[in-house]
């Protein structure tokens, strides 16, 4: 369905670029935070098009109900009522401190669970819900989740030479046993269903049919735009534009609500995938409290926004740009590109993307004088690898996997950097965070209940 393209394409992307790219001062993390419940919308607006396209998520009524009601319950978990150890919520604010200068946590033996013999610290964590909290606590066990909700993250430093740090993070969260052919089985169909509805059909049956989704999103989102333009070929382009309300949200979350206020209204951010050719498949963009987000499709496959309809290639490039302010400075980059690569195998679905090409960023006049040697090293080599996917293993829990890894070399400039982006961090630490996740968590409990009714 649209939702989840548009869900893992940029959230999961946003999610991926910021906490990994610390060097452009969290700016993907932050975003994440405010714009991760969006996969939810979408998916609203996909199912809603047409009730039948739910009925993919397995092969039979039965197993579509099943699998749609594991995947919702695992996803509405990872944010309900989070507790940690106070080992892990200290390695949390530690990494967020030095990611840009990894050498004040290399040495602290406090954080470390394990050693390797490449000079390699290792970190690592298991999730799990228990009567109304999620847990999470210290482990550092190589096998996947077991069981539905449960999740593991690995994080791993190494030091490459006196000045020189490569971070890797794996995270496994176990979401049921919905195959991963199956989630491109609703994308289809959904995209078929808005290829017949028109936008008025749509917004009346996503309103009736969710109305807990509804109310929980209409706390921060509204659904201003949604448009379905057929064109001479038969294709379908999709047009949404989403505003956020936080002034609605401040009401209830007011934490959550001053927070994004502070780092979104005045940044800017688009996402745009594009083939060979420089045609578009998928364009997002946001500023000024709107978020705009446009594809095209025909017979429920995807078609460039450009040009004649034909099938998607599986190798396409990535273009992020994102900018906002942090204190008095404006950070970020402009056009941070990469390679796109669509993993279609018989039991994993998902993106491998790997950025080797250094933007243009955005960052104080000063500053930026000083910074050419440490912001290339990251894409130097084999650059920045980000892979996004889901993961089926017949009799096992189907996971939802995120890796990625990245190489910083440190600089007294890079320490002045890492003080603006852990500003962001240290800002949403705390109640914030506990607002955002109770946000998360009733939206996706909501989307699971409206679903079952559907299905």
């Amino acid at each position: 369905m649209i939702a989840n393209l548009l869900s893992n394409l940029q959230a999961s992307l946003l999610r991926s670029l910021l906490p990994f790219l610390r060097l452009a001062l969290e700016l993907s993390s932050v975003t994440y935070r405010i714009f991760r419940p969006l996969g939810a919308l979408l998916l609203v607006v996909a199912v809603a098009a047409c009730r039948q396209s739910a009925t993919a998520f397995g092969n039979s009524l039965a197993t579509a109900r099943t699998n749609a009601d594991e995947l919702f319950y695992s996803v509405s978990w990872r944010f309900t009522n989070i507790q940690r150890t106070p080992k892990l919520i200290r390695a949390r604010q530690q990494f967020g401190h030095y990611a840009l200068v990894p050498s004040g946590v290399y040495n602290d033996t406090s954080i470390w669970m394990s050693y390797g013999p490449d000079s390699a610290r290792i970190f690592a964590d298991d999730g799990y819900p228990a009567a109304t909290q999620y847990i999470v606590v210290p482990h550092s066990s190589t096998e996947p989740p077991r069981n539905l909700a449960e999740s593991r993250e690995v994080v791993r430093l190494r030091r490459l030479s006196d000045d020189e740090y490569e971070w890797y993070t794996n995270v496994d969260v176990g979401i049921g046993h919905v195959a991963a052919e199956d989630m491109l089985d609703v994308l289809a169909a959904s995209l078929r269903a808005g290829e017949r509805e028109q936008s008025a059909g749509v917004r009346a049956d996503y309103r009736a049919n969710f109305p807990r989704t509804t109310a929980a999103l209409g706390r921060l989102y509204s659904l201003d735009t949604l448009k379905t333009t057929t064109d001479a070929e038969g294709a379908t382009t999709f047009d949404l534009g989403i505003h956020l309300t936080p002034d609605t949200l401040a009401k209830v979350m007011p934490d959550y609500a001053k927070y994004i206020d502070k780092y979104i209204r005045k940044g800017r951010y688009h996402i745009v995938v594009r083939d060979r050719t420089g045609a578009r498949w998928f364009d997002a963009s946001a500023r000024d409290y709107w978020l705009h987000i446009k594809v095209r499709s025909k017979d429920g496959h995807f078609a460039p926004l450009d040009g004649a309809v034909r099938a998607m290639p599986e190798n396409l490039v990535i273009d992020a740009s994102m900018q906002m302010k942090i204190l008095l400075f404006t950070v970020g980059f402009d056009h941070m590109m990469g390679d796109f690569n669509i993993v279609k195998t018989a039991h994993e679905r998902g993106y491998a993307i790997r950025f080797d090409r250094e933007p243009q960023w955005i960052l104080p006049p000063t500053v930026h004088n000083f910074l050419k040697a440490p912001l290339s090293r990251p894409f130097q080599g084999r650059g920045i690898p980000i892979n996004i996917g889901v993961r089926d293993t017949p009799g096992a829990q189907t996971i939802l996997n995120r890796r990625a890894s990245l190489v910083v070399q440190e600089s007294a400039i890079l320490r002045f950097i890492n003080k603006l982006s852990g500003t962001a961090v240290g800002d949403f630490l705390g109640p914030t965070e506990r607002e955002a996740n109770k946000f998360n968590a009733e939206v996706f409990r909501a989307l699971r209940q409206d679903i079952s009714g559907i299905l």
